[in-house]
């Protein structure tokens, strides 16, 4: 991909002024690009884009490939590739959220805003205050449509790659992925020692960072002291108590700002 590399020809839009969709790797062979699935339905039926239209196909390696149409039907999109450039649009800091599973649609904004910002992982955990429990206990459809959410915020965003988003967890199951992490941070509104910002000062070379947030009622104590137990850290967001999706997305800014200068 890096012979590709080279200023944008004249003629051709710039990145930010495409439609970008993520494309598997096998899609790209060759100079050319195929888009098949909901995308190319998208591309032909709702941006009626046609033969000679750009569009941009993100690989998840790092490189958006400019694409001119050559094919299009609500099945199947092919182009040529005109230009290939290559994205630096990730944050050096990896930020995954554990978010614990809260009510209605309230995790799809936390999605679509963390990918945004540049969070890299969900996890969705389940905790003794949590009230939403999905039917078959990991998601489901529902996972499927939180990884669709990713998908296209990653793609508005520029995003190099998509989030992964994972299926729910109880908090017992999850406790000992925090080991792999340079930094756990476990935001709780009890906590008056320490501040958020305190905590990514003092370990500021983190580079795989964990944000635990808690549901609507809050972690309970317990479960508080089982994630100080296997490596966390408790830690305050400020004075006031937030909502548990304003706060995952005030961490994540609170985080790549303290971590990113």
């Amino acid at each position: 991909m890096s012979s590709m590399k080279r200023k944008i020809s004249a003629g051709v839009p710039s990145l930010e002024n495409l439609h970008r969709f993520f494309v598997r790797a096998e899609c790209v062979s060759e100079g050319q690009v195929t888009i098949d699935g909901p995308d190319a339905r998208q591309i032909c039926c709702v941006l009626r884009l046609g033969r000679g239209d750009f569009v941009a196909a993100l690989d998840g390696a790092g490189c958006a490939n400019i694409v001119r149409i050559a094919e299009v039907n609500p099945t199947r999109v092919v182009g040529d590739v005109v230009e290939v450039c290559p994205l630096n649009t990730e944050p050096c800091t990896k930020l995954t959220i554990a978010q614990s599973l809260p009510k209605a649609d309230k995790l799809e904004f936390l999605i679509q805003k963390g990918t945004e910002l540049g969070v890299v992982k969900f996890e969705i955990i389940s905790t003794a205050r949590t009230v939403a429990r999905p039917p078959d206990g990991r998601g489901g459809a529902r996972l499927v449509r939180w990884q669709t959410i990713a998908k296209e915020a990653a793609e508005q965003s520029c995003r190099a790659v998509v989030p992964e988003v994972c299926g729910i967890s109880a908090l017992e199951e999850f406790v000992p992925r925090i080991a792999n992490y340079d930094l756990a941070i476990c935001l709780w509104e009890e906590e008056r020692r320490r501040s958020i910002r305190q905590v990514l000062k003092d370990n500021s070379s983190a580079e795989n960072v964990l944000m635990i947030i808690g549901p609507e009622g809050g972690l309970e104590r317990r479960e508080v002291s089982l994630l100080e137990e296997n490596g966390a850290i408790s830690a305050s967001l400020g004075k006031r108590v937030l909502r548990c999706e304003t706060a995952g997305i005030a961490a994540a800014a609170v985080a790549f700002y303290e971590l990113e200068m």
